[in-house]
């Protein structure tokens, strides 16, 4: 049964890698997964009981009589919940966090990268797109700071064929930025939530190899452009007199927001408490100021608009499904023995971490 359940994780790796052919959204074949997988390891659940918690399990029965049941009571209470803890952590992070930058794009606290975009040079466009991503998605998450600079991009440039490459940089630049701290990134932030890293040696240890794979790239997609890129200047947008918050407001909140999740690894190595509940914090403390600076709005819906914020969006719901999806799928793989047997084998075959 080992062997099945490998074979699911690889085949949902497979299906998730060909998504753009199979047309199969990898959310679903995430959480297809992670169900199938613990169904079919609870069905045998004694065998792998048996070799992986003996002792706990004995403890667990304190006298009772093993059975079929009793073995689907322990997988339950004592194993299965203990990944469902850990994806819920990860899950509760992202949820927060995508509302902290929802609350800050709703009040228009970044609708000043578009004005910095007053250029025709396409190189330097190219360039200004690609920081402003590469800086955003470090300190927020890769998956928003791309939508966000998806749309201001399309709204500058005009011609579909310099959007596609605008668009590669800005992937590219939000994937690289994401990948540099723990909080850009799912992988990242679920390595931390396990103690795995430290927020500082894992932005040192990955740090050159982001530059490195984000700095060429981009550099080699300027030669698709042509010397000048033709642009639509974008007004800043007119929310109405009721509506609309100052700089110093705007300064405030994108402060509150942005240097709250930066102290989310501070108040995780203060408390020891989980990452998650940081920026739940946060994200209260944000919201209390939105509610403050936005009480005066004289339209009711408007004011709903502000202050029911839109995280729940299609994209959005489909990230956390697959990482739920994916954490319970290999932590099935995990209980089955065979990442510690492939560890071990790396280890002997290989013996180098970079490798």
């Amino acid at each position: 049964m080992t062997l099945v359940i490998v074979a699911i994780l690889l085949l949902t790796y497979i299906l998730i890698a060909t998504e753009s052919v199979t047309k199969v959204n990898k959310a679903a074949v995430a959480i297809f997964a992670g169900t199938v997988g613990w169904v079919l390891y609870i069905c045998y659940g004694t065998d792998f009981v048996m070799s992986r918690h003996p002792h706990e399990y004995m403890h667990f029965l304190d006298g009772m009589v093993a059975n079929s049941i009793a073995v689907k009571q322990y997988i339950a209470s004592n194993i299965f919940l203990k990944y469902v803890g850990r994806a819920s952590e990860v899950v509760l992070f992202l949820l927060s966090t995508m509302t902290i930058v929802e609350i800050l794009n709703n009040n228009g606290c970044f609708d000043f990268i578009s004005q910095l975009l007053k250029t025709k040079n396409s190189r330097r466009m190219l360039w200004m797109l690609s920081i402003v991503t590469f800086i955003l998605s470090a300190n927020l998450d890769n998956l928003t700071t791309t939508v966000m600079m998806l749309i201001i991009m399309h709204k500058v440039i005009p011609s579909r064929r310099q959007r596609m490459i605008y668009g590669s940089a800005i992937l590219l630049a939000a994937n690289c930025g994401g990948v540099l701290t723990v909080i850009g990134d799912p992988a990242g932030l679920v390595l931390w939530n396990m103690g795995a890293v430290t927020p500082t040696n894992y932005s040192l240890a990955v740090f050159v190899p982001c530059l490195i794979a984000w700095i060429i790239p981009t550099w080699w997609l300027g030669f698709s452009l042509p010397d000048h890129v033709e642009t639509e200047w974008i007004v800043m947008p007119f929310r109405g007199d009721d509506t609309n918050l100052n700089v110093w407001q705007r300064l405030l909140m994108l402060f509150v927001g942005i240097g709250g999740l930066w102290f989310i690894p501070t108040f995780h190595n203060i408390t020891k408490l989980s990452p998650f509940l940081g920026a739940l914090c946060v994200l209260s403390v944000l919201w209390v100021v939105n509610e403050i600076f936005n009480r005066k709005l004289m339209n009711v819906d408007e004011m709903m608009q502000r202050r029911m914020p839109r995280v729940l969006q299609y994209g959005v719901i489909q990230m956390v499904f697959f990482v739920m999806g994916m954490m319970l799928a290999l932590g099935v793989v995990k209980e089955t023995g065979a990442l510690d047997q492939f560890a071990s084998f790396l280890n002997k075959t290989v013996g180098n971490v970079w490798v």
